[in-house]
């Protein structure tokens, strides 16, 4: 075996071990414990682990095989899963810049969102400590490997606009969804608090959130958007909250449609898919054809139709089923790690092949 490939065998595994960590502290983040102390712990019986239990990866599949050996309860396969993940990607960004300062920051960064995405996929929250750090080390990299020291005021200026967006999504998407009942609650409830206890750190209640606050994403969305504009600066900020939404809307899609097909809810599913249909029929035929100016037009009015029929039947459907607790966190996440490698190629195809521009 190589140098070289002992130098990846030992980022991959260190990688690894990183992981492990990763899930040690976003879990007990949740659960309020030292990440120090005790040591790593059954979750249902809290027997302590043997070492030979604790290798990353490898003991989940091979030692105790997903199981606890005290109590038999099934553990998780979230620990391998993130082990894994932080393991390729440690070795992936080594791969591409090599053992540099740039390597380290990106491999806090990447470590930090990967913290940030678990607590909020657990528990639809994201901690200040974390989302600190990842604000300071987002700046760090902007500051030194992106813009210069010279230019640290366009690393402001993106973190100023992740945030202004953000909040306007977010305060905005709530006037367009808000339950009719909000209003009667507002009124009887003026001068009252909304069950301030159902919307602490400890008991989070989402419903409560989007009632007391009138968003429909927690703050701590706006601080990962003002990291994400720090990172990418603002063009490629909204180009990665576009991402972000595609990607959040691939993973409910499916469930969501599942949902309203149980609910006998077909014009809602007619009236989303037919903008689905004819939004790709549009594309494809102007790429092969000029589309003339009435055929243009008539595009328009369809999909503008069917949009209009798809956002009432979704208010209606939200007003009579309630609000959904759906983080936008890890899929902002992604959307902002992947636009920041790969951001110059994602927008000449979308330059080329979605606004047909040469």
């Amino acid at each position: 075996m190589s140098e070289y490939m002992i130098i990846c065998l030992f980022v991959f595994i260190t990688g690894a071990v990183i992981g492990s960590f990763l899930n040690v502290v976003a879990l007990r983040a949740i659960t309020k414990e030292s990440i120090v102390l005790p040591p790593s712990k059954c979750p249902q019986c809290s027997e302590p682990i043997k070492w030979f239990d604790n290798i990353p990866i490898f003991s989940y599949f091979f030692t105790f095989k997903g199981h606890c050996r005290h109590c038999g309860c099934k553990v998780s396969i979230q620990y391998p899963i993130v082990e894994a993940v932080t393991a390729i990607l440690f070795l992936t960004v080594f791969l591409t810049f090599g053992a540099t300062l740039q390597t380290l920051m990106l491999l806090i960064l990447l470590s930090m969102a990967i913290v940030l995405i678990i607590t909020d996929i657990k528990k639809e929250y994201l901690f200040d400590n974390h989302l600190w750090i990842f604000i300071i080390a987002a700046i760090v990299y902007s500051t030194f490997f992106k813009y210069g020291v010279e230019n640290i005021f366009q690393v402001f200026i993106g973190a100023l606009a992740g945030v202004i967006i953000m909040e306007l999504i977010a305060r905005g998407a709530y006037y367009l969804v808000k339950k009719n009942s909000d209003k009667s609650i507002e009124q009887t409830q003026e001068n009252e608090k909304v069950n301030e206890e159902n919307i602490t750190e400890e008991n989070f209640d989402i419903n409560e959130y989007v009632k007391k606050y009138k968003r429909v994403f927690g703050e701590g969305d706006t601080y990962l958007a003002a990291a994400s504009g720090a990172l990418l600066g603002w063009k490629y900020f909204i180009l990665a909250v576009f991402a972000a939404i595609i990607i959040q809307a691939l993973c409910i899609i499916p469930q969501f449609f599942k949902g309203l097909y149980e609910k006998k809810e077909y014009k809602l599913i007619f009236s989303l898919s037919a903008f689905a249909v004819i939004a790709l029929i549009y594309w494809i035929l102007s790429n092969i054809f000029t589309l003339n100016l009435y055929l243009i037009f008539a595009f328009v009015i369809a999909l503008t139709y069917f949009a209009i029929k798809s956002i009432t039947g979704l208010k209606q459907s939200t007003n009579e089923q309630g609000y959904k607790a759906i983080p936008f966190g890890p899929a902002l996440l992604i959307a902002t790690f992947t636009i920041l490698f790969f951001g110059n190629s994602i927008a000449l195809l979308l330059k080329k092949y979605i606004f047909f521009l040469n």
